[in-house]
């Protein structure tokens, strides 16, 4: 196959969607707190292109816009890379909008992406209410609209697919009492909960999943709950001041990469860091994974981790977009509330993808079953909800984890 991916253009700004993708992928190798790393946001803007967009190599028949939350992180890059590839394969045209990891630049991204000749547009929200307003914009002018992973409050949305935040955060909890158990010798001890923002609805459900995965057991308690803003620097200073106050806890649960590695780097400030097995391990089972999180899992300072299958999102999403425009926009073809999809009713490949990562990042359909039921909050949008994917020292070097693969690709 010809490199026709690698081939992009700008519809506004400077450079190529080539470079904007390589920064973000040359971000999360770094390790200073002021540089975004491995799945983690910052709070400031960058200074890439509004709308980048991908010539897929195929015939064109459909062109389709992907508002991606930010390329300066390499877990939002994974969603980007693998969706291109899985574009470049079915033969259609993508266009991926750069969001910057900020809300008000994302809603701007999405209504440039609805005025350049799309045939339906993708949604990656970090503030659901606000990109409300791009998805209606859409529905007027006969564009459907999709979200992934994190959902648009808008009724006028096909279709919404993400796993279950509240889930996710229901397992990372219970995956903690197993390791009070595994080194207590029974489900006791002082768990720290590590929050991102409660803004975000996907915030407030993995937090409300992780009270319900823990309030079941009588001897665990919270001593506490630490709200960052998603940034590896925020999370270490704020758990850096919880342990100078209160040092006597058996392990923490966190909410994102970012609070994960945060905490790592505030126990190794208080000399409190130290592998499984060993005394003193804090015991720290927290919600997706990218590399810095495998190589913790591998090292014994991270016990668990519960991903997401993100290079999942993008392909699922695609497929149901060309065969809802191949129908005529029949609602038909798409999964309903109710639905069971089998790993069998979807399979993806992509020689690009081959080539860029050196693996068969799709071999495993980690993303099965998928459990298809009404968008909480959200009202008449079915939520494809993907499986997750349970992440200790026995799977951390899967093929099918992106975090094994994400730092090789240029």
């Amino acid at each position: 196959m010809e490199d026709s991916h690698k081939r992009r253009t700008f519809l506004k700004g400077v450079g190529t969607a080539g470079t904007i993708v390589a920064a973000g992928l040359a971000g999360c190798s770094g390790d200073s707190d002021s540089t975004p790393t491995d799945g983690e946001q910052s709070s400031d803007g960058g200074s890439g292109s509004t709308v980048g967009s991908t010539d897929s190599g195929g015939d064109g028949d459909y062109t389709i816009g992907f508002q991606i939350g930010g390329l300066q992180n390499s877990w939002f890059t994974a969603l980007a890379r693998a969706s291109e590839w899985y574009a470049d394969e079915i033969g259609v045209e993508l266009n991926i909008g750069d969001g910057e990891l900020d809300p008000t630049r994302q809603v701007t991204v999405a209504r440039n992406l609805i005025n350049s000749d799309i045939d339906a547009l993708v949604v990656n929200p970090f503030d659901s209410e606000a990109m409300a307003g791009p998805v209606e914009d859409a529905a007027e002018q006969g564009i459907p609209t999709f979200s992934v992973d994190s959902v648009a409050a808008s009724s006028d949305l096909n279709l919404y697919t993400a796993f279950g935040n509240y889930e996710a955060g229901q397992r990372a909890a219970e995956n903690a009492v197993a390791q009070l158990e595994e080194q207590n010798g029974a489900p006791e001890g002082r768990l720290v909960e590590v929050m991102i923002q409660q803004s975000a609805k996907l915030g407030v459900a993995r937090h409300e999943g992780t009270v319900a995965g823990l309030e079941q057991y009588d001897d665990v308690e919270i001593a506490g709950e630490i709200i960052t803003n998603n940034t590896r620097q925020d999370t270490t200073t704020k758990v850096t001041n919880f342990l100078q106050s209160d040092s006597d806890i058996d392990g923490f649960v966190c909410h994102a990469i970012t609070t994960g590695n945060g905490t790592l780097n505030a126990l190794d400030r208080q000399d409190m860091k130290a592998p499984k097995g060993q005394d003193g391990h804090k015991i720290i089972s927290q919600i997706d994974a990218g590399s810095t999180t495998l190589t913790a899992i591998d090292d014994g300072f991270v016990d668990v981790a519960i991903d997401q299958p993100v290079h999942f999102y993008g392909p699922i999403t695609l497929h149901y977009i060309k065969e809802y425009l191949d129908a005529g926009k029949d609602d038909s073809v798409l999964p309903s509330p109710g639905d069971t999809v089998e790993s069998d009713a979807m399979s993806f490949e992509s020689s690009a993808a081959q080539e860029a990562t050196g693996k068969n990042i799709w071999a495993e359909n980690a993303w099965a079953p998928g459990e298809v039921q009404e968008t909480e909050d959200v009202d008449d949008v079915p939520w494809f909800r993907t499986n997750s994917i349970r992440v200790t020292e026995d799977n951390y070097d899967a093929d099918y984890l992106w975090g094994n693969w994400i730092t090789d690709v240029a």
